[in-house]
């Protein structure tokens, strides 16, 4: 039988031991990710307690390339190693340690989408979603598939459906792929280069909400910065206002400067005009001050060349 080792940090890489474990497979070892700040690791997951529930041996890594790691990893003489949910690129020396090789995981339907924060684009872009194993290369998520389950993001969906549907299609992968990987079967299928599309890197202030886009996009943009990521937001009264869900308005006739507040309901959701349609905000919050009131009439965002007036002003007055 294979001896497997895993490395990852997220809730998807917990998802992936326990189905090597529910399939009978030999897990010998997790290396889990443990981050100074692991709340701004999207969907970061107790590995350790995971490993000792089921009796594996566990190394906690910051730096998953020192040599503590590789040689308590190459101590352990894996077959294969599952390399998923963590944002370090793996050393050459890995590729050796693993007798058969390295296997990655990637929610796009690749070659599709390969790159970086793929939760977050295929939401915003309310495209295809995939649970993708390959065989790690030197290329960015470029090697022959073992197995893909893919499903389609709907319009309501956010990051978090978005990544349950991804744990959800982990199970279908895995339970069609691992009882063959378990009888020997080692037959990864290449990729179809010319098929192939990016992704790059997205940050906290790209959940930025600039009231001048359509109400289209803002509702997308919501939806994909939501949690597991930190949130959308703009400004309001001088303080910065997260926005962690909305729905587009397609039936009220309301017309209002953009970024004004138009309505705000029993339920205290606001309505607000986008430079195209409207948009209910539903959940949001003031980021550190829950007392300020938000009122119709306010505007959301900044005004910027009133804002460089005000500075100017205040330079002049302090000569």
């Amino acid at each position: 039988m294979y001896r497997i080792l895993v490395i990852g940090a997220v809730n998807s890489t917990a998802k992936i031991i326990q189905k090597l474990i529910e399939n009978g497979l030999e897990v010998v070892g997790v290396l889990g990710h443990e981050p100074k700040e692991k709340e701004k690791v999207s969907g970061w997951a107790d590995l350790k307690s995971l490993s000792l529930s089921f009796n594996i041996e566990y190394k906690g890594f910051t730096k998953i390339n020192n040599e503590d790691n590789l040689k308590w990893a190459s101590d352990k003489e894996p077959d294969i190693i599952f390399a998923v949910g963590f944002s370090q690129l793996l050393h050459d020396q890995w590729f050796s340690i693993a007798k058969l090789g390295c296997i990655g995981f990637h929610p796009t339907k690749l070659p599709v989408g390969r790159g970086r924060a793929p939760l977050a684009w295929v939401t915003l872009e309310q495209s295809y979603g995939s649970a993708t194993f390959f065989l790690m290369g030197k290329g960015a998520d470029d090697g022959p598939i073992f197995s893909q389950s893919i499903f389609k993001v709907q319009d309501e969906d956010n990051a978090q459906t978005v990544e349950t549907k991804i744990l959800e299609n982990i199970d279908l992968a895995l339970d069609k792929w691992l009882p063959e990987l378990k009888d020997g079967l080692w037959h990864p299928i290449p990729q179809c280069e010319h098929m192939a599309s990016y992704y790059g890197v997205r940050k906290e202030e790209d959940g930025h909400i600039n009231w001048n886009d359509s109400a289209i996009y803002i509702n997308r943009l919501i939806k994909a910065a939501t949690r597991p990521h930190p949130g959308a937001y703009t400004y309001c009264k001088d303080e910065k206002l997260i926005i962690w869900s909305c729905r587009c308005e397609k039936e009220i006739q309301f017309k209002g400067v953009i970024g004004r507040i138009l309505l705000k309901n029993e339920k205290q959701e606001l309505l607000i005009q986008t430079g195209e349609g409207l948009v209910w905000i539903e959940e949001y919050q003031f980021n550190g001050n829950s007392d300020i009131s938000i009122n119709v009439g306010d505007k959301l965002g900044y005004n910027i060349e009133d804002e460089i007036y005000k500075i100017k002003n205040l330079l002049k007055n302090n000569k």
